[in-house]
C-alpha cells in the first residue's frame, strides 16, 4: 500500500463513512470487512469514540469532502474503498456502485479493477 497522506480528523471520519456505506451495501457484514475496517481505524489513529462521529456522518456530506481531497488523497481513498470490496472474497455489485458513485462525484481517477 502506497505512503499514507495526512489527512485532517473529519477527512478521516468521511473516508470511514463510505467504507462503513460499503460494508453495508451487500446486505451481508463479514468479518473480514470488520476486521479491515478496525485495522484502518487504528492506521488512521481513531478512538472508539470516534465511531459514533461516523455512525453520524451523513453519506453526502462525506463524498462532499472527499471531493475536495488532493489527488494524492484521492489515489489513497480509492485503494482503501478497492480493499473493503475485495477483502471479503465476494465483489458484489452494490459495492462496486458506490465506488464507482464517489469516483465519479469526487473525480477520482482510478477505476476499480480487482478480482477475487
Amino acid at each position: 500500500m502506497k505512503h499514507m497522506p495526512t489527512f485532517s480528523y473529519q477527512q478521516k471520519i468521511a473516508m470511514m463513512r463510505i467504507l462503513l456505506d460499503i460494508i453495508q451495501a451487500d446486505g451481508r457484514i463479514d468479518v473480514r470487512e470488520v476486521f479491515y475496517f478496525n485495522k484502518l481505524k487504528e492506521e488512521l489513529s481513531l478512538t472508539d469514540d470516534a465511531h459514533k462521529d461516523v455512525n453520524k456522518k451523513n453519506s453526502l456530506i462525506a463524498l462532499l469532502q472527499i471531493k475536495s481531497f488532493t489527488d494524492e488523497q484521492k489515489d489513497y481513498f480509492a485503494e482503501l474503498m478497492a480493499n473493503m470490496i475485495v477483502v471479503d472474497e465476494d465483489i458484489d455489485v452494490n459495492e462496486v456502485m458506490i465506488y464507482n458513485v464517489v469516483r465519479d462525484f469526487a473525480g477520482i481517477t482510478k477505476e476499480f479493477d480487482r478480482e477475487v
